[in-house]
């Protein structure tokens, strides 16, 4: 069953997700410098954190979403599953 949420914890939720992940792309970072100056293989490290970036740049499109009205909602609800 999908949980609802008002649309201000909607945001909170998006808001807090995209700190996370800069988090972690900040954690990936200073580990790749940390592999470089060990002379480690940096290629998958360097994969994960492409990834990391691609993400991240896709979740303030979706809070976005969020902000925009959508004549379908209840008025100031948001449905996640």
């Amino acid at each position: 069953m999908p949980k609802t949420l008002n649309r201000c914890d909607a945001l909170a939720r998006i808001d807090q997700d995209i700190a996370e992940g800069e988090r972690h792309v900040a954690e990936q970072i200073a580990l790749i410098k940390w592999m470089k100056e060990e002379c480690l293989d940096t290629t998958l490290a360097q994969n994960l954190l492409c990834n990391l970036e691609q993400i991240l740049g896709h979740w303030p499109v979706y809070r976005q979403l969020i902000l925009d009205p959508n004549p379908q909602d209840q008025p100031q609800d948001f449905q996640i599953h």
